[in-house]
């Protein structure tokens, strides 16, 4: 069948999985017919500019946002290494402003380091009468509480949203009390970066009466005695907990329409306490997600502490009732066994990163099939050092559903066996660690490469090689459009590139294909080798050692210089600004 005699409703349907700019660049000026569905009846249009190419920005600003700005519904920007700058690019726009995005349901800000412009978008955001969604992710924005205060005042006003999730570093971590302001509408809130006591808990819920799901951090004081009252709404808990078990079960005792509880503790509870308080306050729960770290009294009997443990999770109410199993390994620092600790978890591992370089020296679990419950699908962020995995506990894990790794070279033969696939992997960061055999391991690099079609990043942090071969040299991925070699330290030293060096990367396979580059450099001259010989590099960041001690002025001076030679010597189309988080680093958005 032709694609233009579709009937028009299954045409906006197919619209709808193709980019902004696909769709311009597929559709437009076909014909009269796909003209009309494109400019007047297609309703949902988004804004994404991440990950994107200054010109293709900068087509998107002058070329298609005019014609379509009362059809897009959701805007995502980001200030991050690939698109700087990019937030305060679209909000200083001349030719329209954000408050003329009418019809806007959702809007995503990440990385964004300006307390002004946060601000601005705040305000903005109360003329979005559809606005629903508002994510912010990655932000670091100095507050002090009357800033936090008046911030969450801001979003608790808007009227119709339903979703709002706020990963913002502030320096204050503790959540700032409500005003009067009430928000009805508000019910899915994810806030990481804020500490809830319990009485800052009482008091967003009094603010935010039909909240479902909440996602954040509590730290409870064992001395604090707030009284909370029964929160009918909610029924899904995410939460990190610090704090005595007998404070988390106040918390959960007022929670009675809980269906979903995840909850990674820094206390233990054992089996037939959980028991008594599912049965007691928590009736309709049914997904159970835990994990709890602790320090045993002593490191006596490690067999029988940890059979107490399993023991307790083994009734009818775990094992028949609801099919919850847990497993729990017990951990030490060192051979000495100097100071240890226990996970008890359910399984399969609920949580999405798996962070754990410590030797495992015992483990149970409750399972009776328990290889069924090693696959670990839930972790996204897995780190693979070279002591993570010898033991023969952990050797028998397996995740074959990651999106970040990272892993110390050489690795031994269990690998493959513990990282199966890597189809899904987009960020893979890589390291050496003395005393290691480091013969092969550029080559166990390129296996990894091989076997990753959709890996997008590769950072390189220590490497040594006896032959001082690059990390780089004969690299080959198709995948791979990002490197970052900023961390990058050689033989012991700060890695920085020189003449000569740039002109290898720039020739290399990985070098030739790289969009995105973070890099260290001698001097300012390597930079312009860089800009003008990898023809697709669109974004760089950049430190130049001779700015690291500058023989006249500051180290500011030093780098305001550079941004202005930077400026005088690039196309006018280009981007130069200093890092705000990094006093040696500079944002090129160059193409």
């Amino acid at each position: 069948m032709n694609f233009t005699s579709l009937p028009n409703a299954i045409i906006l349907n197919l619209f709808e999985y193709f980019s902004l700019i696909e769709l311009f660049q597929y559709f437009s000026g076909l014909n009269s017919r796909l003209n009309k569905l494109l400019y007047q009846e297609f309703q949902k249009f988004h804004l994404d500019l991440r990950s994107l190419s200054k010109r293709k920005v900068n087509e998107i600003y002058e070329n298609y946002i005019p014609s379509i700005i009362n059809q897009i519904i959701s805007i995502h920007l980001s200030n991050d290494y690939e698109t700087p700058q990019q937030i305060q690019s679209f909000m200083s726009r001349d030719d329209y402003k954000l408050h003329q995005f009418l019809h806007l349901q959702s809007i995503s800000i990440s990385n964004l380091r300006c307390k002004q412009t946060l601000d601005k978008i705040i305000t903005e955001c109360s003329n979005f009468p559809y606005l629903t969604h508002l994510t912010l992710t990655a932000c670091t924005i100095e507050m002090s509480d009357s800033d936090k205060q008046h911030f969450f005042n801001q979003i608790w006003s808007l009227s119709k949203l339903k979703y709002c999730h706020t990963d913002i570093d502030s320096h204050t971590k503790s959540y700032s009390s409500s005003s009067p302001v009430i928000s009805k509408s508000l019910k899915y809130l994810i806030i990481p970066n804020n500490i809830f006591s319990l009485s800052k808990f009482a008091d967003l819920y009094q603010h935010t009466p039909n909240l479902r799901h909440l996602s954040t951090w509590f730290v409870v004081e064992y001395n604090e005695l707030q009284i909370l009252n029964p929160m009918y709404s909610i029924t899904q808990l995410n939460i990190t907990f610090h704090g005595l078990g007998n404070m988390l079960e106040h918390l959960l005792q007022n929670l009675p329409n809980l269906y979903q509880l995840k909850c990674d503790l820094n206390v233990y509870i054992n089996g037939n306490e959980w028991e008594d308080i599912i049965k007691k306050s928590l009736p309709k729960l049914k997904m159970f997600q835990v994990k709890m770290r602790y320090t045993p009294s002593n490191n006596e009997n490690k067999e029988n502490q940890l059979n107490e443990i399993v023991d307790s999770y083994r009734t009818n109410f775990w094992i028949n009732e609801h099919q919850w199993f847990i497993r729990c390994h017990w951990y030490t620092i060192d051979q000495n066994e100097q100071f240890n600790f226990i996970d008890v978890f359910t399984v399969p591992y609920a949580f999405d990163s798996f962070w754990e370089d410590n030797i495992c020296l015992l483990a149970k679990s409750t399972a009776l099939y328990d290889k069924n419950y090693l696959q670990c699908p839930c972790v996204k962020t897995l780190n693979y050092g070279s002591s993570s995995f010898t033991d023969p506990i952990r050797s028998r894990l397996r995740f074959n559903n990651l999106q970040h790794l990272s892993v110390s070279l050489p690795f031994n033969e269990r690998f493959f066996f513990i990282v199966s696939r890597f189809d899904r992997l987009r960020s893979l960061f890589v390291y050496t660690e003395e005393n290691k055999n480091l013969n092969n391991i550029q080559f166990q690099l390129q296996l990894i490469l091989d076997q990753a079609p959709r890996l997008y990043s590769l950072e390189f942090s220590t490497w040594a090689r006896s032959d001082s071969e690059a990390p780089l040299t004969g690299l080959r991925s198709d995948s791979v459009r990002r490197l970052d070699l900023i961390r990058f330290y050689f033989n012991g030293q700060i890695y920085h590139f020189d003449e000569k060096e740039c002109i290898q990367l720039s020739h290399s396979p990985l070098g030739i294909q790289c969009e995105v580059l973070l890099i260290t450099v001698k001097n300012r001259k390597n930079i312009l080798h860089l800009i003008n010989n990898m023809k697709n590099l669109r974004s760089l960041y950049v430190h130049s050692i001779d700015h690291y001690w500058p023989e006249n002025g500051s180290v500011s001076s030093a780098m305001d210089g550079l941004v202005q030679w930077l400026y005088e010597q690039l196309p006018s189309t280009s981007t130069v600004t200093k890092s705000q988080t990094d006093s040696f680093g500079i944002h090129i958005w160059i193409r």
